[in-house]
């Protein structure tokens, strides 16, 4: 399943690419020295990240918490929804499994914005600025445990940026 959703992100990618946008915008960050991977010309090698995350915990008394992870992006790149069929660039969170914790429900995000593509020729929800995503968990341990796993994801701009990123949880126990 991993390996399909990769498949599908670089299919994206690389649509992006031959088609050199996915935004009409400019970012400030991307020169003419640049090649569409995002990597200067000269000796010094830069790979673009031009989304930044940052996760926190919101523990209740309820034994009960929230993983929050905050999607920030530097300005006129999108990142996209948890919510596009499986043929386009969605976010995907990817949790790994403890018996210290049970997920509630699905991973949930701030309202995204909503526009035609007309390069992957479907309707696109993504998010400018910054995201949110929420995952609520059920705490079945009584010590104090770390949850961790992956975000794969795409942003573009003028270029796409196929990424994912290790997360980690540091929760309370349930007394």
């Amino acid at each position: 399943m991993r390996i399909t959703n990769q498949l599908l992100l670089t299919v994206a990618f690389l649509s992006c690419l031959a088609l050199s946008s996915c935004s009409h915008k400019k970012s400030d960050a991307i020169d003419k020295e640049k090649n569409p991977f995002g990597i200067t010309s000269d000796t010094e090698t830069q790979i673009l990240q031009p989304c930044h995350w940052s996760f926190t915990v919101e523990q209740s008394v309820n034994g009960e918490a929230i993983l929050v992870s905050t999607a920030k992006l530097d300005s006129g790149w999108h990142l996209y929804s948890q919510h596009i069929s499986d043929k386009g660039p969605q976010t995907k969170f990817v949790y790994d499994s403890l018996s210290t914790y049970k997920l509630l429900g699905d991973t949930e995000e701030s309202k995204p914005g909503k526009e035609y593509n007309p390069y992957l020729e479907m309707e696109v929800l993504y998010f400018e600025r910054e995201a949110i995503f929420r995952q609520k968990i059920k705490v079945l341990s009584k010590k104090d445990f770390t949850i961790t796993g992956t975000i794969d994801y795409i942003v573009c701009l003028t270029q796409c940026v196929i990424s994912d990123e290790e997360f980690s949880f540091t929760v309370k126990g349930n007394p």
